[in-house]
């Protein structure tokens, strides 16, 4: 496999960025975010864009890394919708 950010890793197929750089939606009732990647940098970013407000967040891998090992309690706290302020 090919890491976003090109070096290889494992035995498996590459998986392009094209379908990311576009841009792909995900939503529920809730919330639409749109998830993308920036390749304009030294490495490729992680966009998130708020489809209804347009304010859009760039992560790098270390933040997204630990996204993923952060605890269901933490991260449940996160998506609390008393703690989201929208103007």
């Amino acid at each position: 496999m090919t890491d976003l950010n090109g070096s290889k890793r494992g035995g498996g197929r590459a998986e392009p960025l094209a379908g990311f750089v576009d841009g792909v939606v995900v939503g529920n009732e809730f919330a639409s975010i749109e998830i993308s990647v920036d390749t304009s940098g030294r490495v490729p970013r992680a966009v998130l864009k708020d489809i209804t407000s347009g304010q859009a967040r760039y992560i790098d891998p270390l933040v997204l890394q630990a996204l993923v090992y952060m605890p269901d309690d933490v991260m449940q706290s996160l998506a609390d919708p008393n703690l989201i302020v929208s103007d």
